[in-house]
């Protein structure tokens, strides 16, 4: 294992120096020049990197894993050039990436002990918990630079965002593929040279990460895994393969693809609207049932049988108040009317959702059960996992 620390740096002649200088006590150093526009000073011993223009924090990171590479290390550890992390921590990262080559190792800082401003710590908090809903794995730092790569990871993970979205997007990806996140405490400090030095637009850059966690939790909701990985790859399949994926995944046994189906009825059906969709995509992905089954099941209320089932509805919730058939005609249809009978019609819409739910699980699990009756070998001839 061959370890270094890269280090990128935007106009910071005053601190970058001296980081390096503590770094190099325990590893070599590639300092990574985003097109500062003000001079550096000397880094004797360094490997020093130039950008004609800056590109922000992802790109200077991207040049600067490249060049470790090339350099023949196994891992890169990534360090603040301001001088908020301490070069102290570095032997913790060494120790943990020797106990678990492949992990990625995270540096979490105590806020409270550095003084960290309030409004960075609840822009923390926000990144931990949509990491949290994105990946599934608990962070209590999801915004430290301080972390160590291994680069055979680098080298297969694809990643899209810039600037500071690079690193929460390697993250989220890397615990997609099954990496080990291994979390090291690290101390820090927050002073008002530090804070003026940030080059974080507050605008801007929470706008592109907050388009990017959209995306990724929306992969991770609504991709299936035997699609997602391969993506984080590189990898892409044709549409019929793609297709497959989407409508294969948790339907295991009948019983699954029955409860996926009676789920999307059941929403469809409920009158919540503009909700339903959501609601029970969120719930298919709470039960790993699946998701583009429950989806497809939802749209029952399309234009043509939407009004035959809230009259229906209507019906049915009229009956079990009175006990009496109610005609539907077009003299109903009118907003006194509906204000009137309104609490009869939500019951209906309940009711008979739930009616048609168990409907088409019974239904579902018997032509699921029926087909694989009729259809022994059908496992046999299934694609082979991807991974």
């Amino acid at each position: 294992m061959k370890f270094c620390v890269i280090i990128p740096c935007f106009n910071h002649p005053a601190t970058v120096a001296a980081v390096a200088r503590a770094a190099q006590a325990h590893c070599p150093v590639v300092v990574v020049d985003d097109g500062s526009t003000q001079k550096l000073p000397e880094l004797p011993g360094c490997t020093l990197v130039r950008l004609e223009r800056n590109g922000g924090k992802g790109g200077a990171l991207r040049v600067g894993l490249q060049k470790a590479r090339e350099l023949g290390c196994t891992h890169a550890i990534t360090m603040d050039a301001d001088g908020q992390h301490f070069a102290d921590d570095l032997p913790k990262f060494l120790a943990a990436a020797q106990a678990q080559p492949e992990a990625f190792i995270v540096g979490v800082r105590d806020f409270f002990a550095a003084g960290c401003p309030t409004h960075r710590r609840r822009s923390n908090a926000v990144s931990t918990f949509w990491f949290r809903v994105e990946s599934g794995v608990k962070l209590g730092d999801t915004q430290c630079g301080f972390r160590c790569y291994p680069l055979d990871l680098v080298q297969r993970l694809k990643t899209r965002a810039g600037r500071y979205a690079f690193e929460l997007e390697f993250m989220v990806r890397a615990s997609w593929v099954g990496t080990t996140i291994v979390a090291v405490p690290v101390k820090c400090v927050y002073t008002t040279t530090h804070m003026s030095q940030s080059h974080f637009r507050p605008v801007r850059d929470l706008a592109h990460i907050t388009f990017m966690n959209i995306g990724l939790v929306l992969q991770s909701w609504f991709v299936p895994r035997t699609l997602l990985v391969p993506w984080c790859y590189g990898k892409r399949f044709s549409a019929r393969r793609t297709l497959h994926e989407f409508f294969s995944e948790h339907v295991h046994s009948p019983w699954q693809m029955s409860l996926a189906v009676g789920l999307g009825l059941f929403f469809g059906i409920v009158p919540i609207f503009g909700f339903q969709m959501v609601i029970a995509a969120a719930l298919a992905h709470r039960w790993r049932l699946n998701k583009a089954i429950t989806l497809l099941a939802s749209n029952i209320t399309i234009a043509p049988l939407a009004p035959f089932i809230y009259c229906g509805a209507m019906m049915l919730g009229h009956w079990l108040f009175t006990g009496e058939v109610m005609e539907i005609s077009p003299r109903h249809l009118t907003w006194a009317h509906m204000r009137e009978y309104f609490g009869q019609w939500l019951a209906g819409c309940l009711a008979l959702a739930v009616v048609v739910s168990l409907v088409g699980m019974l239904v579902t699990y018997l032509v699921a059960r029926l087909w694989r009756f009729r259809q022994p070998t059908a496992a046999a001839n299934e694609p082979a996992p991807l991974l």
